[in-house]
């Protein structure tokens, strides 16, 4: 399987030798503060009391699952905090990380948040996300919701909490366009 991972550090990356000149240095040392491909996920699941947040901002995607950082964040939060079964808190923690978005270039189906993590399961194998993929909800959704056994990937534990599986923000429609720059009007 053919698969490109998005990430605010490759794209950051990308700009930076963008634009780079072709003649001449480039003397500035740039230094990353953030990275957000999955919303919500960093946020939700790192501590920021402890600086968890703020060192998992600070690596690459390689390092999200090496020992204390996103992935064992995921899993330690969906145990421990929201009282998620071993198979769903590692099965979020599978899914979720490496925080980037990952798209399949050999399907030619159209973009399905989660899709090629899940095999399909979020509506499409190709993977990444539309627009109007309301991306807060669905990650609530896999951590506080049924979503996880509803894809057929673990059992139920029956722990769910459905006051918190939505940020209760609407992703309608309305706000997007079919051409450039997609979002539409704010309503």
């Amino acid at each position: 399987m053919k698969a490109i991972f998005f990430s605010a550090l490759g794209l950051t990356a990308l700009a930076a030798l963008s634009g780079c000149g072709g003649s001449g240095g480039d003397d500035k040392v740039y230094s990353q503060i953030d990275r957000l491909a999955r919303p919500a996920v960093n946020e939700v699941f790192a501590a920021a009391s402890n600086g968890q947040h703020k060192a998992n901002n600070e690596i690459g995607p390689a390092q999200d699952g090496d020992p204390g950082r996103i992935k064992d964040n995921i899993i330690s939060f969906a145990k421990n905090s929201a009282g998620r079964s071993d198979a769903i808190s590692n099965t979020l923690g599978a899914v979720l990380a490496p925080d980037v978005l990952k798209a399949d270039l050999a399907q030619t189906d159209s973009a399905a948040y989660l899709g090629v993590e899940t095999g399909g399961a979020t509506g499409g194998k190709f993977g990444g996300r539309k627009p109007q993929d309301d991306v807060v909800d669905i990650s609530l959704g896999a951590l506080f919701g049924n979503t996880i056994p509803a894809l057929g990937l673990t059992p139920d534990d029956g722990k769910e909490i459905p006051t918190l599986t939505s940020d209760n923000v609407d992703a309608s429609a309305k706000h997007f366009k079919t051409t450039f720059p997609y979002l539409g009007d704010p309503s």
